[in-house]
């Protein structure tokens, strides 16, 4: 099938359908829109890919049974009762590692709290099948990172890759097919949250009958909103669900925790962003209550602005830089600080920006290895040549 191009396809039925099943919650007139689009002739190809990637089938499936059972295809009707199967026995299987694993880093004195995945599915939607889920999110002390790694290696697991710029690594399980993502901070580390604070507000959540501590409901929030924006390039319609559901209920006293939360951990212009992004997508109500200057930020704006243009873009298109590259803002370092708070945050991520050293620092001088600390002296001098040249 060929491959339609990205700006035609956000106007396609396929992808209007995809939106309105999307929604954790949906109205009369979201039905009434939804058998409209059920009717014409639609690329269920195309449907089941994108959602696929998008990780929404569950609630395309939940959706369409529940709404339009009656408009959907015999062959439809299969493939999406086998998509729920085995998302919930993949499910099921992800919460029993984190139960296994939270229990045998706790007898080694590590404190592990579970994040995303099946836990998030628990607290947005009281059901794990309602979230496809990829790997398991657990959360560390600095400190505890290394002996932590080290048990799970021992537990079968490889490390993949080490990020530094993610602050986690990431394991495999090759026999039992399951990754881990050991987190001792929250990502991404340009946009320098106040992760520690997380530890204060963590809560009990049910999985599988067993109670496992977790970030509260308003720090998953936040989290969850940090997901949907920390890219520009790869933005994901599962996280704007999530962050529907999550926020679905929320009185006037409950957003006003939640700013004042955010602006505790740095991250309110992101949660902003986040908002208004899955406004333009999902039709959520935006909150009558917090900063609304920043609503109507300029920078903000262009941040989802660029976080549209990317969402329905394939994988190879993502891939891509010449397409990826930033279209309503410079570079993404731009991106990055419209995201970011505070004047003291800007200015740290200016410094850290122009005091690592990189591969073009390397490049452009060869230093052997014991002057290699030259290069935090060459790099403010290369910045400088390089941008008084552009000028």
């Amino acid at each position: 099938m060929e491959k339609p191009h990205s700006a035609k396809m956000t106007r396609s039925p396929e992808i209007g359908l995809l939106l309105l099943c999307a929604r954790p919650q949906v109205t009369d007139d979201v039905i009434s829109r939804m058998h409209t689009l059920l009717r014409q002739q639609l690329d269920w190809e195309l449907i089941f890919r994108l959602a696929d990637r998008h990780r929404t089938i569950p609630l395309l499936a939940h959706n369409l049974h529940r709404h339009a059972s009656n408009l959907l295809a015999g062959d439809i009707h299969s493939r999406l009762q086998k998509y729920h199967r085995e998302t919930t026995w993949h499910n099921m299987v992800l919460a029993m590692e984190v139960l296994r694993l939270v229990n045998l880093l706790s007898a080694m004195g590590i404190k592990a709290v579970p994040f995303k995945g099946p836990v998030s599915a628990m607290l947005a939607y009281g059901d794990m099948a309602m979230r496809a889920c990829g790997d398991i999110d657990l959360l560390v002390k600095q400190q505890d990172h290394g002996k932590a790694e080290q048990l799970l290696e021992n537990e079968g697991y490889h490390v993949v890759i080490r990020y530094r710029d993610a602050m986690q690594s990431s394991l495999h399980q090759e026999q039992r097919r399951i990754s881990v993502d050991l987190h001792w901070s929250i990502p991404p580390d340009y946009l320098q949250l106040d992760s520690d604070r997380l530890w204060d507000d963590l809560g009990p959540i049910n999985l599988l009958g067993r109670s496992v501590q977790t970030f509260s409901t308003r720090d998953t929030v936040l989290v969850t909103a940090t997901n949907v924006v920390k890219e520009y390039a790869t933005p994901s319609l599962h996280h704007l669900s999530d962050l529907a559901a999550l926020t679905g209920s929320y009185s006037d006293d409950d957003w006003t925790a939640l700013f004042r939360r955010a602006r505790e951990i740095g991250c309110q212009r992101m949660l902003i962003a986040a908002l208004l992004f899955t406004r333009n997508q999902l039709h959520i109500t935006l909150p009558s209550v917090g900063p609304s200057r920043l609503f109507n930020h300029h920078g903000i704006n262009r941040v989802v602005d660029e976080l549209q243009v990317h969402l329905f873009l394939w994988p190879d298109e993502q891939a891509n830089e010449s397409v990826t590259r930033p279209v309503y803002l410079r570079d993404k370092r731009v991106y990055n600080l419209a995201l970011t708070d505070s004047p003291w945050q800007r200015g740290r991520y200016w410094l850290k920006w122009a005091g690592t050293p990189n591969s073009a620092d390397h490049a452009f001088i060869r230093l052997p290895m014991w002057l290699s600390f030259l290069y935090f002296l060459i790099r403010p001098l290369r910045l400088l040549i390089k941008y008084s040249g552009r000028s």
